[in-house]
């Protein structure tokens, strides 16, 4: 569950220029568990034990053009799976063989299982991601999507072997209530079959479930491919869809072609008046105490430095933008002094160099919008993709978030933050934060040591 604290209040542009962004100690890195494929959500259980979303490097069945990619196609497969190392340091690898759709050769930019999360009961929700136009995905899709229009580009593509025309990925673009014990998934929302009939964005029909956040008997849940974010009931019944704008720059930050070359359709809007909207890509959603949702955006191709926004959903479902001037974010989370801290996938474009392995950090944003910096670029979190903070107080991050068996989950250390119990209440909330975390609650303590998947 993402942790809630002192409420953030107003909706505020700052900008590095203006707030300033002090630097911190430099912090080390401990490796909690690694060899993930493509690793995605950490998250923790109420007995401690740590989760991360593996969503696996694909396969040789058929293939779909994915905008995640550059519309490169991305090939389907049984690779998945959800990675938990237990407190004493127990690691295992379940729901083995989860449907994945990757780049191949490669296994790169893995979509499948994105993230777990539980609710105050301790009953576990799974999120699974697509990455492309969800007609594709199995023949109940394709059927609903032949009602409506489809772009050419994002029409499914075949390896000679396979002429079946679906992903035959069904499990993929949904969330489930998850039994950990038998494998056993309960669907309570199907994004896929939402992206084809009601497309929030109105843009191009594509959707990639990123990130899930449980906030007492709501899920919510950040789609970087539709550009929206969902609050759902988790019985299902019901559901608010925002759509988040997209960002207008100059069409100066748009990279020369190759002569004759074209951008693909749906990539970027070409504006008059010299301007492109770029898409949202949203990504990592917290929850404040406020009963706000916080979304953080990468920011579409061209991928430019310090565009990326951190927008705050208020219960009349309007997104406002809150804070501005990041690069590329992956994931957010508050801590209980009301810090958001916010994970940068990178500090620099991903077209500027090796996507698995780019200069991605970690930022604290104080409840007085000061910045500092608790990991610097170059520090260690290379194309870092998801972050909890543990019953211990300390900070978990995803790192190597791309590429087959690189990805890795690391603690934190030298920064303590304590988590605090989620309370009835907001003022309850308030009033814990008054007299400190600490003298309220005990904590746990994980005894988590580097933990080698076999």
């Amino acid at each position: 569950m993402k942790l809630k604290s002192l409420a953030l209040t107003s909706v505020t542009f700052c900008f590095a220029a203006i707030c300033g962004t002090s630097s911190a100690q430099a912090a080390t890195l401990t490796t909690i568990v690694d060899g993930v494929s493509n690793a995605r959500g950490v998250s923790f259980g109420p007995d401690g034990t740590l989760y991360v979303a593996e969503p696996g490097i694909g396969g040789n069945g058929n293939c779909q053009p994915s905008p995640s990619t550059l519309f490169q196609p991305i090939c389907a497969g049984n690779s998945g799976s959800l990675v938990k190392v237990t407190p004493d340091g127990i690691k295992q690898r379940i729901l083995n063989n989860f449907q994945s759709l990757a780049e191949q050769p490669t296994g790169n930019q893995g979509a499948g299982i994105q993230d777990i999360q539980f609710d105050s009961l301790g009953n576990a929700y799974l999120l699974t991601g697509f990455a492309g136009y969800p007609g594709n995905r199995d023949l109940e899709t394709l059927t609903l999507g032949a009602d409506f229009p489809v772009p050419p580009q994002q029409l499914v593509t075949f390896p000679p072997s396979t002429p079946d025309k679906v992903l035959n990925t069904p499990l993929l673009a949904q969330l489930f209530k998850v039994d950990l014990n038998t494998g056993e998934l309960d669907s309570i929302f199907d994004f896929a079959k939402y992206e084809i009939t009601n497309n929030p964005d109105g843009g191009d029909v594509v959707t990639n479930p990123f990130d899930l956040t449980i906030d007492g008997d709501n899920a919510y849940v950040v789609d970087g491919g539709g550009n929206a974010a969902y609050k759902i009931k988790l019985d299902g019944t019901e559901s608010r869809v925002t759509a988040i704008p997209k960002k207008v720059l100059s069409a100066s930050i748009l990279p020369p072609l190759p002569p004759g070359q074209e951008l693909p359709p749906g990539l970027i809007d070409i504006l008059p008046g010299g301007q492109v909207a770029l898409q949202s890509v949203s990504t990592g959603g917290a929850i404040g105490p406020d009963g706000a949702l916080y979304v953080g955006e990468y920011t579409g191709f061209p991928y430019p430095d310090g565009e990326s926004r951190i927008f705050r959903i208020g219960e009349d479902g309007n997104p406002e933008v809150f804070l501005d001037g990041f690069t590329h974010i992956t994931d957010l989370t508050f801590d209980e002094a009301g810090n958001l801290l916010v994970l940068q996938f990178s500090d620099t474009s991903q077209l500027g160099g090796d996507i698995r392995y780019l200069p991605g950090s970690l930022i604290k944003v104080a409840p007085d919008l000061t910045r500092t910096t608790l990991v610097a670029a170059g520090e260690g979190l290379e194309s870092a993709a998801g972050i909890d903070i543990g019953s211990d107080g300390q900070i978990y991050i995803t790192k190597r978030g791309v590429g087959p068996a690189l990805g890795s989950v690391v603690r934190v250390d030298g920064i303590v933050t304590e988590r605090v119990p989620e309370p009835a209440s907001i003022v309850g909330l308030l009033a814990l934060a008054g007299v400190g975390a600490t003298a309220a609650s005990k904590k746990r303590k994980h005894l988590l040591a580097k933990a080698e998947i076999v």
